[in-house]
């Protein structure tokens, strides 16, 4: 936790949502939290990561909002950077930024050039560490789906993608920006697409939310080719996709 929070500045407050499973968890929450004036502790006993992040976007208060897990270390001048972009673009309301290993590798293979977005960037998808957004237009407007996400039994992931498709129906300006805010040891889920079924079954679920009824075709085509290119053999991954798209269906 340590490495999550920076030194004390003047406008800035850190929401942590304690989310657990038994009373006995309470006790490893951090001394160091309760000794920051500039940190607020929400617990709640449940599990799902889409959950949790909703609920700290609910007790949000700020301006601009950003989202970090616990092992996650914030840039030293990523406050000051998420506040030069949206003083520069008065009229953006979600900007998106870059995250790095420990070691300083990208986590992913990030555009070189700042551009609009209208949707998932081409190339490589959004993670919540990457987000800043003005607070009014994601309070009370967008959810992280919560039946996607870790700490789900079914849909391990997806969440983001989701997200990002209601950030683009509900209209908000966007823009991405080549800037490193945050360094992170988090392994991407969706990097396992092939081997894990729960991320096959997000596939299809987000597939299915985009496309609708197309979903199925796609996923088809993509399982088709995953198999001829010795990824992985057709029918399993068919059917994880199949299982992903049913479960929407039912859940809608």
């Amino acid at each position: 936790m340590d490495d999550v929070l920076l030194p004390p500045q003047e406008g800035i407050h850190y929401i942590v949502s304690y989310q657990y499973s038994d009373e006995r968890y309470l006790d490893l929450i951090p001394k160091l939290l309760a000794t920051r004036a500039d940190v607020t502790i929400f617990k709640y006993k449940g599990q799902g990561l889409s959950v949790n992040r909703n609920l700290a976007v609910e007790k949000a208060s700020a301006d601009l909002i950003m989202f970090a897990d616990d092992d996650t270390r914030l840039s030293p001048n990523a406050f000051q950077d998420v506040r030069k972009v949206f003083e520069k673009y008065p009229d953006l309301d979600i900007a998106f930024f870059n995250a790095s290993t420990y070691t300083g590798k990208p986590l992913k293979k990030y555009p070189k050039e700042e551009m609009w977005l209208t949707g998932m960037p081409q190339g490589y998808t959004i993670s919540a560490i990457e987000i800043a957004a003005k607070r009014e237009c994601v309070q009370n407007r967008l959810r992280f789906d919560e039946r996607f996400g870790l700490g789900t039994k079914f849909l391990t992931c997806g969440e983001e993608e989701i997200w990002m498709e209601d950030a683009v129906k509900a209209g908000l300006k966007m823009r991405y920006f080549p800037i490193k805010t945050v360094e992170t040891s988090t392994l991407l889920k969706k990097s396992l697409l092939y081997v894990d079924a729960g991320v096959q079954r997000s596939f299809g679920a987000v597939t299915y939310y985009k496309h609708r009824e197309k979903a199925w075709l796609i996923c088809f085509n993509f399982a088709l080719q995953a198999a001829k290119d010795g990824y992985c053999h057709f029918w399993p991954l068919m059917r994880h996709f199949s299982e992903g798209i049913r479960y929407m269906k039912r859940t809608k």
